[in-house]
Formats: structure tokens, sequence, C-alpha cells
């Protein structure tokens, strides 16, 4: 009975680390930020605290298409998800998910 409650303590957390930010000010934002263009991008607690893959360097691709990141520039071990793709639930510091709409346009990024 003793793991049930630390399952469930853990499930919890996991789920409060993975809230996504809401309008967090970046200190160094450019002229027109993600709010502006009405995007969020998603970070997870740990996101906030240390950038673990390479999150930053895709933030001006927010609102583009995805395939407009050019191949060189995608760090190792990312993927590209639609809302209907299928990808597991493990959680890897240093891959990044890069999260876009139907039409392919980036809507979000986080680790993972």
């Amino acid at each position: 009975m003793k793991w049930v409650g630390v399952s469930f303590a853990a499930a919890m957390l996991m789920s409060a680390c993975m809230t996504p930010t809401s309008d967090t000010p970046e200190p160094d934002a450019p002229a027109q930020n993600e709010a502006e263009r009405g995007l969020k991008t998603e970070q997870d607690v740990l996101d906030r605290v240390q950038d673990t893959c390479g999150l930053d360097a895709m933030k001006p691709y927010l609102g583009q298409q995805a395939t407009a990141i050019p191949a060189a520039e995608l760090p190792e071990d990312s993927r590209i998800l639609a809302p209907d793709s299928i990808a597991t639930m493990d959680y890897v510091v240093e891959r990044l998910n890069i999260l876009t709409d139907e039409g392919g346009m980036v809507i979000g990024l986080k680790c993972g």
C-alpha cells in the first residue's frame, strides 16, 4: 500500500511540473515576442531553470512552418509533433519537442 501513495504523489508532482507557462516575460524578449503573435512557448518547470534541449535557439521559429527549420539547426534527437502524432511518454531531458498545429505551424516548444 505504501507504493500506491508514492506513485500517486509522483503522478501529482509530475502533472504540476508539466503545466505550460502563461505570461512569464522573457528578460531579453525580441520586439515581436510570442505573446504578441498569440503564441506561447510551453516549458516544464525545469526548462525555466536550465535549457537542456536547445529550446531557446528554436524560439525564432514560433509561428513559422516547421519545414522552415533547417535540419542542421535541429538539436540531435529532437522531434516535431503534430496534434495527431504518436509519441513516447518517456522524459528525455536533452530531447526537444517541437509542437505544431494541424497546418504544420510551430505553436510550442518544450524539453522532454
